[in-house]
């Protein structure tokens, strides 16, 4: 099968053993990864930075291919519930915004959401079939790529730790919440 993507092998299957499995939400962060790969380069720490909109599957392919990760605060989440993926890269400011093209395949995804779970083998199909389309689309077919209006994130803080007065759990100062004279972290504010 001849493919657009130019990942290799070995970038695939890794992300792929770091996620557990083949699926087209992985498929869609190899591609997104791909972008930045051939965009932007490769994290060596902080010098790239995504920030997601969406907790899929396709986040992993993204961390394991760029090396940004939640840990080094260079992978950070903003919850939106759309799968767009905005890449940024300190030295020189450059930054893109990759949408996923929401017609893209939307004719197997029809498909796929009409069956039921007993129809395995046509489900598997569909999945097979949507993951080639991916694969072997141009990345400008497969995402809407623009210029974000968002700035940078700030590079990652390290913050001083309290202690929760009422469970006793040490919490990042940025999240401890007054209560009633008291300084709680967010569980315990809730309550």
């Amino acid at each position: 099968m001849q493919t657009k993507c130019t990942l290799t092998k070995e970038q695939i299957d890794g992300a792929i053993a770091f996620h557990g499995h083949h699926c087209p939400g992985l498929t869609i962060g190899l591609r997104a990864g791909e972008w930045c790969l051939r965009e932007m380069g490769r994290a060596g720490d902080e010098e790239i930075v995504v920030v997601t909109e969406t907790d899929m599957c396709g986040d992993d392919a993204i961390q394991y291919l760029t090396g940004c990760t939640f840990g080094k605060g260079n992978f950070i989440f903003r919850d939106t519930g759309k799968v767009v993926f905005t890449f940024y890269r300190r030295s020189d400011n450059k930054r893109a915004r990759l949408a996923l093209n929401p017609e893209f395949a939307a004719d197997l995804r029809v498909k796929q959401e009409s069956l039921t779970a007993d129809q395995k083998e046509e489900l598997a199909l569909l999945r097979q079939e949507r993951i080639d389309r991916m694969m072997n689309a141009e990345l400008n077919e497969l995402f809407n790529i623009s210029v974000p209006e968002s700035e940078m994130p700030h590079p990652a803080r390290i913050h001083q730790t309290i202690r929760c007065d009422l469970c006793g759990e040490g919490v990042m100062a940025t999240r401890i919440q007054k209560v009633n004279g008291k300084q709680v972290c967010l569980d315990c504010a809730a309550k």
